[in-house]
């Protein structure tokens, strides 16, 4: 359980870290405009939307990967804020976390394979 409170601080920062490449690449789908209600220009906009579309992608990948315990469980709830705002405040683009959802799933089935075939069998 500690593991993934520990695993969860490691999304945030890198999410954070990354958020204004995946805002730039979400905004290309749906363009962002600075907000009077929450005093924001294009940028912060762009970065703010980029850290739930990282957010995302990061935990099923990193949750996937290096999770204990539930991992499934643990993914579903860390997602559920994310969800609600694409349900909230943009559901014409759902498919954009979802898609990204699922090349997350997909790479680290892949990262998965690729590990279990490179580590050394133990007899």
């Amino acid at each position: 359980m500690q593991r993934n409170f520990l695993l969860l601080i490691l999304v945030l920062v890198i999410s954070f870290t990354t958020a204004s490449f995946f805002g730039e690449w979400y905004d290309k789908f749906s363009p962002q405009y600075g907000s009077v209600f929450l005093g924001t220009d294009k940028n912060s906009a762009v970065s703010f939307v980029g850290f739930f579309v990282s957010y995302l992608f990061f935990v099923i990948l990193l949750f996937s990967i290096l999770g204990s315990g539930n991992k499934k469980r643990w993914i579903w709830i860390l997602l559920i804020p994310t969800v609600l705002l694409w349900v909230v405040a943009d559901l014409s683009h759902i498919y954009l976390p979802i898609l990204l959802g699922l090349i997350a799933f997909a790479l680290t089935t892949i990262l998965q394979k690729l590990f279990k075939r490179n580590s050394p069998q133990i007899q």
